[in-house]
């Protein structure tokens, strides 16, 4: 049975705090935002985590027994797991597997090979075994008693491939674990109040579980863009360190006014540095160059106001800060590998 990733399409909502600003055209932008304020670096993460805004094709809530082994195959698939109950362990790929504790929350945001389990040794289950299970079906959550309760993992699975192109969400790491123990006072509450929006039977009956998932990955991002000043977390993983606030003025003037004429040379004065140090240090944080960065989300915001409204291309690319629409169309074709039209069709 694979019912539960057949009909579903991921769309990503509007955020309304950028709707000002994608409405501006490269000339005005040009015009009113030769040097930008330089925002707080506080300011600049609020901006970049605020515009995550996806909905998941599918909500769960699944209550394991004792032992349970269950393995993910899909790298279209990508998960945030809130754990629930028993300790037990997700292994990503060929790495060493990751020790999960009741109220963890586990993010992967390109998908990927991975399993989770609390016995290595228990018979493996694949997640459209457990779906032929026949769960509880509430809109796009299910709900799904497999044997006891010692276990219970709520969550959401995203498309992955419409996560990544999102230019943060690219520079995420693959695993993002935010572990209880070491989380603010929000994260009890957060995990609590998903697992009783994903309960099908006696909480929230899957209404209101696809926004407040989604508050949960905002707020997920933002800790991690927050944690980077350490350069580690516990668990040892490195981090990136966006705590130079001369790259934040970078990052910020780019989700701030996307339409603008940006340069690497100009970026680069903007964080006081040369052209080839601000380049280097953008690449080595973001993973990205500071100018597929910014092709990046201009085409993420060309995306969404192609799903949203019906202007015309050239239209479309004068908002996000190109100069037609061939050149948008082509620019479009190069991040996300389909045409503008062909993404309108999805």
């Amino acid at each position: 049975m694979h019912e539960w990733h057949s009909d579903f399409q991921l769309i990503e909502r509007p955020t309304g705090r950028h709707d000002a600003f994608v409405g501006c055209s490269a000339q005005a932008a040009t015009t009113v935002l030769k040097r930008p304020a330089s925002p707080s670096a506080e300011g600049v993460r609020e901006t970049m985590v605020q515009s995550l805004r996806f909905e998941p094709f599918l909500n769960f809530q699944i209550r394991f027994g004792r032992s349970f082994c269950v393995h993910i195959d899909s790298r279209r698939r990508a998960p945030i797991y809130v754990i629930g109950g028993d300790d037990c362990w997700l292994q990503f790929g060929n790495e060493s597997a990751v020790a999960l504790k009741h109220g963890d929350v586990v993010f992967l945001p390109r998908g990927g090979k991975h399993r989770v389990f609390s016995d290595p040794a228990a018979p493996p289950s694949s997640f459209e075994d457990l779906m032929a299970c026949r769960p509880t079906r509430r809109g796009s959550t299910y709900d799904l008693q497999v044997a006891g309760n010692d276990s219970v993992w709520s969550g959401s699975f995203y498309w992955s491939a419409n996560l990544a192109s999102h230019p943060l969400v690219a520079s995420l790491p693959s695993v993002l674990h935010l572990r209880a123990a070491d989380a603010t006072s929000w994260l009890p509450f957060m995990t609590d109040l998903v697992r009783w929006m994903a309960d099908g039977h006696t909480g929230g009956k899957g209404v209101g579980m696809t926004e407040t998932v989604g508050v949960l990955m905002r707020h997920m991002v933002l800790d991690w863009l927050r944690r980077t000043d350490t350069g580690q977390y516990a668990d040892g993983s490195l981090a990136a360190d966006l705590e130079d606030p001369r790259l934040l003025s970078a990052l910020g003037a780019i989700h701030a006014q996307p339409a603008h004429p940006w340069t690497a040379e100009s970026l680069a004065e903007l964080c006081h540095m040369s052209r080839s140090t601000f380049s280097t240090r953008f690449q080595a944080q973001m993973h990205q160059s500071p100018m597929r960065y910014l092709a990046c989300w201009r085409i993420h915001l060309a995306a969404r106001l192609l799903r949203e409204q019906r202007i015309s291309l050239d239209q479309v690319a004068e908002r996000v800060g190109y100069s037609t629409g061939a050149i948008l169309a082509r620019a479009y074709k190069r991040v996300l590998g389909i045409s503008p039209r062909g993404s309108e069709r999805k």
